[in-house]
C-alpha cells in the first residue's frame, strides 16, 4: 500500500491529467507538463506558448479522510460519519467556493502570472453523491456571492471528476 503522501501525489497528476486532457481538445492545444515546481503545480508548454495549471479539491466535509485513510498505509482508516447527511451539494458548494477564492487570493501566484499571464485552475470535486445537481447548486452558490471576476489570476477553471472508473474535467461555465 501507499502512503498518504503518495495517493496525493498520484491523485493529484492524475487531476492535472484529466484538465490537460479536456483544454487541449477544448482549445485544439498540445498543452504538455514541462515542471512542477509548485506553486503552481504544473507549468505547461504548446511549441513556445506556456501557462501554468493549479490543482486543489473541494470535499464534502469527512469525505477526504475517508478516502485517504482508506487507502493510505501510514494511517488507520478513519470513516466518514454514519447516518443521515443532508444538504450535501451545499455543503460541497461550500467548499468549492471557499477553497476557489482562497486560491484566487493567493500571492504566491503573482510572479507566475507575470510571467505567463492568468493561468488554469482545476478543482477536483470530491463527494459521494456528485451529480449534475452538485453543479447547478455550485453556480447558484457563486451567484450569490456577485459571480466574482477571476480572470485576472484563472483564465480557466475545470472542474475535476471521476465518471466511468476514469478521472475526466470539465470546464466550468459558471464563472
Amino acid at each position: 500500500m501507499a502512503t498518504r503522501r503518495q495517493i496525493k501525489s498520484l491523485h493529484e497528476n492524475a487531476v492535472i491529467g484529466a484538465a490537460l486532457r479536456a483544454h487541449n481538445h477544448r482549445m485544439g492545444a498540445v498543452f504538455s507538463v514541462e515542471s512542477q515546481p509548485d506553486p503552481p503545480d504544473a507549468i505547461l508548454v504548446d511549441g513556445n506558448d506556456r501557462t501554468w495549471m493549479e490543482h486543489t479539491d473541494a470535499f464534502y466535509p469527512g469525505w477526504a479522510e475517508d478516502v485517504t485513510s482508506y487507502a493510505a498505509s501510514d494511517k488507520p482508516h478513519k470513516p466518514m460519519a454514519r447516518g443521515l447527511h443532508s444538504d450535501m451539494d451545499e455543503q460541497l458548494a461550500d467548499a468549492f467556493s471557499k477553497i476557489v477564492l482562497k486560491k484566487f487570493n493567493n500571492k504566491e501566484y503573482k510572479p507566475v502570472i507575470d510571467q505567463f499571464g492568468p493561468g488554469i485552475l482545476v478543482v477536483g470535486l470530491e463527494s459521494p453523491w456528485l451529480d449534475e445537481e452538485t453543479l447547478r447548486v455550485i453556480n447558484q452558490k457563486w451567484a450569490v456571492l456577485g459571480n466574482p471576476d477571476l480572470s485576472s489570476v484563472f483564465q480557466w477553471i475545470y472542474f475535476g471528476y471521476r465518471s466511468d472508473g476514469r478521472n475526466q474535467a470539465k470546464l466550468w461555465i459558471g464563472n
